[in-house]
């Protein structure tokens, strides 16, 4: 086996999108067209997997707050006191 062959795509399909997530084809579609789920990559009929990972993490509820840069830190200081 080459390495190649060993990847794993991260641009799925529709399909492969919807089944990665558990869902039937038809409600992933419906998703996206409500602006739950990610869209496909634009020019193409194909999902990233790491923007589905993403939303799925922030529908969930798991995805980590946002990390303050030590401008942002020294700013909500100078606010607070």
């Amino acid at each position: 086996m080459t390495a190649v062959a060993s990847l794993k795509p991260r641009l799925v399909p529709r399909s492969e999108a919807a089944l990665y997530c558990g869902l039937k084809p038809s409600r992933f579609s419906d998703l996206v067209r409500n602006g739950t789920m990610s869209p496909a990559i634009p020019g193409t009929n194909k999902w990233d997997i790491r923007a589905i990972d993403q939303r799925l993490d922030k529908l969930s509820g798991i995805q980590p707050e946002k990390q303050q840069s030590a401008l942002e830190r020294w700013k909500a200081q100078q606010n607070a006191g």
